[in-house]
């Protein structure tokens, strides 16, 4: 009987034995492996749908795509590859014809580099009017006073972008005249021009022979894109 009973004790451990060994060597390693599967499954799912969701952005991009390469174009005439000057100035004749004011002088100086420009730019020194302008400045109904209040102002210039070897500057000076308003219509239809224009400072002072009427002046900054292909 005690050997029976060893026997089948024997053989309840044996089988132990087996059924732990079968399941740390065969089923374990197999759902580690599972769990791992499972878990990189959802990772790569994951990616799937970010993926799926770029995608979507690009193609809805490329869908204003036309709208783009119309932007694009204006800013190429508002920041052309070359200084072209006479069709600025064709532009300039525009805007004082449309803001009923005589663009008397033009001066373009030589180009330098945007960032040099943005250095160099300071107001002018503001000047007392003269007798002249100031007795004239009276009858005016306020106008001319407000252009001797406004003269020689300085107008701060920011950053159009952020500076670049290929970005050029070309200081210009402008003289106008016309009524207060006229003049400040100007400058605001400059600013809103096919060019890019930033001015820096104007002034005006008061016409001593044409009661009403001021002289403005204006300087400012146009810019041209070197390689604006690249």
């Amino acid at each position: 009987m005690n050997v029976n009973r060893l026997w089948v004790l024997g053989a309840v451990l044996l089988m132990s034995v087996v059924a732990l060994m079968g399941w740390s060597l065969g089923i374990s390693p197999k759902l580690g492996e599972s769990r791992d599967a499972a878990a990189e499954r959802v990772a790569v799912e994951a990616q799937n749908t970010s993926y799926e969701l770029q995608l979507a952005t690009l193609k809805q991009q490329f869908e204003s795509i036309d709208g783009l390469q119309v932007d694009l174009a204006d800013l190429r005439e508002s920041v052309p590859q070359g200084a072209n000057i006479p069709q600025f100035v064709g532009q300039l004749d525009s805007i004082a014809l449309q803001n009923t004011v005589k663009l008397t002088t033009i001066t373009v100086s030589d180009a330098q580099s945007y960032a040099a420009a943005l250095a160099t730019t300071a107001a002018p020194e503001a000047a007392p009017p003269a007798e002249g302008a100031a007795a004239a400045a009276v009858p005016a109904a306020g106008a001319a006073a407000g252009a001797t209040a406004t003269a020689d102002a300085a107008v701060p210039v920011a950053p159009v972008v952020t500076p670049a070897d290929n970005l050029i500057a070309i200081p210009i000076s402008l003289s106008v005249e016309g009524g207060y308003q006229n003049v400040l219509d100007f400058i605001s239809g400059l600013q809103q021009g096919e060019r890019l224009v930033t001015v820096s400072a104007f002034g005006t002072t008061a016409t001593a022979d044409a009661p009403g009427m001021v002289t403005g002046t204006i300087t400012a900054l146009i810019y041209v894109l070197l390689n604006g292909a690249a």
